[in-house]
């Protein structure tokens, strides 16, 4: 089903999974060499965010695309702040296995594209045909990888549905082992900050005082350091946090609840 060269990329991306350090990293490097063997428009990899007794939620969007940044940006914070509680195919997210699919097996497509997830989210945004891979960790949702085609595309072939497969293995094994790293990992509000958005002790400490109020001068005074300083300490938490102001930061801490270890 594969040629030589397709298993090597293939074998090459699972080594990046165990290999790269940092939830993020890991999942940038993921979803660009996934690209070499299967095509889509637009991906995204998001980690799952227990939610009680609901369907679990998802956070922390990576994205790769043909796309502007923009239009990216739209397209997720659409999907988690108003189109994710209509998603008709949210519910793989709380099974007991992990799974691979394409939309156009789980739902029957006139029904599909009658629904409100179809003509107000994904239609008019043009990505229309969608595959993905539910990451499912001894009964805990991990993540999610989701692939999207435009609508004069093929959908996702046996062969590309062969290739998720051949990669979920390897992606449950490493989002689990991260989870385990830590009792309450997803809860754990400081260990994910440093393990998955790679922040150092010092840049969080840094974005506390940020979201207490306090202004460049007065995190010079209570840190003894200098203002350019905490300037550099700040733009590296915009790159690592892909924000572009203090009050998107404020904003990703609050809607990733990992405002609590501030408060």
């Amino acid at each position: 089903m594969l040629t030589q060269s397709e298993w090597e990329r293939l074998n090459g991306l699972t080594d990046a999974i165990y290999r790269v350090k940092g939830m993020t990293a890991m999942r940038e490097v993921f979803l660009r060499g996934l690209s070499g063997l299967i095509h889509f428009d637009f991906s995204d990899f998001e980690l799952g965010k227990p939610q009680g007794k609901r369907i679990p939620g998802l956070v922390d969007a990576v994205v790769f695309s043909r796309y502007a940044k923009d239009f990216e940006e739209a397209f997720i914070s659409l999907y988690e702040n108003v189109y994710s509680e209509i998603d008709y195919v949210k519910w793989v997210f709380s099974g007991r296995e992990s799974m691979v699919y394409r939309e156009s097996d789980l739902i029957d497509e006139k029904a599909r594209k009658n629904s409100a997830f179809y003509t107000e989210y994904l239609h008019p945004f043009g990505l229309v045909i969608v595959a993905g891979i539910s990451v499912i960790h001894e009964g805990v949702f991990m993540g999610s990888v989701t692939l999207y085609r435009t609508e004069e595309k093929e959908d996702f072939s046996d062969r590309d549905m062969y290739v998720l497969h051949q990669l979920l293995p390897h992606l449950r094994n490493r989002l689990g082992a991260d989870f385990a790293l830590t009792a309450d990992s997803l809860k754990n509000v400081s260990y994910m900050l440093r393990h998955h958005y790679e922040l150092t002790p010092r840049e969080i400490e840094i974005i506390g005082l940020i979201y207490r109020g306090n202004s460049n001068e007065t995190i010079c005074k209570e840190l003894h350091i200098a203002e350019n300083t905490v300037k550099k300490h700040v733009s590296n938490l915009f790159e690592k946090l892909r924000v572009k102001s203090r009050s998107q930061m404020i904003h990703f801490l609050i809607r990733n609840e990992l405002n609590t270890l501030f408060d």
